[in-house]
């Protein structure tokens, strides 16, 4: 099964540097589930109704690799209970479903050879890291612009961008001389696509969803 937007979410966000941003940070680790959550959308075992998260095609759930099983447990108990969006979506902030989704992708990029493990030490505790080719990311971001740019048709790097357009990341990312240009391409297929539009609120729906689990994990700790 295809987990494109995953795979290259993994590929463009991660690194070593000071602090790996996916075993650590919890908003792109949030993002991350989310990706998983796009691609299971494009490969039809999810829908968007009335801007909530719905099931869609179950055998297309139970087909996924084991890794993919607690986020799809997830969905199937959660989705036909969801009232609103944030409800449908709060599954993205699950540490387990991340952490478990994290192994299974790096696993994959591993075999593809496009992420080598490195342990990374963290509070005393050691994490392992997909650490990615610089190769693999270039050649990602390269075709997030190319499909952007020649309006290609290809809803797995759309979807990429949405996400990291919503995290405000594009801007590390991509040249400041292209991204003005790339941002208009956008919102002309966004005005073009009914289908489009309902993903990018889905994706803001997620933002707020983080942002909320922020603030009660803030207060929590406080």
């Amino acid at each position: 099964m295809a987990l494109t937007t995953t795979e290259d979410y993994l590929l463009v966000t991660e690194h070593i540097g000071q602090k790996p941003v996916l075993r650590t940070r919890f908003t792109t680790q949030a993002y991350f589930v989310f990706s998983a959550v796009l691609d299971l959308l494009r490969q039809g075992g999810l829908r968007i109704v009335d801007g909530r998260l719905a099931l869609a095609d179950s055998k297309v759930l139970t087909a996924q690799p084991q890794f993919l099983t607690p986020l799809c447990d997830r969905l199937v108990t959660d989705l036909p209970k969801a009232v609103t969006p944030e409800d449908s979506l709060r599954l993205v902030t699950s540490w387990t479903i991340a952490n478990v989704l994290y192994d299974g992708i790096m696993g994959r990029l591993q075999d593809q050879g496009d992420v080598t493990p490195q342990i990374f030490q963290n509070n005393l505790k050691p994490h392992v890291i997909a650490v990615p080719q610089p190769a693999s990311r270039q050649r990602v971001l390269g075709e997030l612009i190319a499909a952007i740019r020649d309006r290609r048709n290809d809803s797995g790097l759309v979807d990429l961008w949405l996400i990291l357009a919503q995290q405000d990341a594009l801007r590390w990312l991509i040249n400041s001389r292209d991204l003005p240009d790339l941002t208009t391409a956008v919102a002309d297929r966004l005005a073009a696509s009914v289908d489009l539009r309902a993903t990018q609120q889905l994706t803001a729906t997620v933002g707020e969803v983080i942002q909320a689990k922020k603030f009660w994990m803030d207060s929590w700790l406080s």
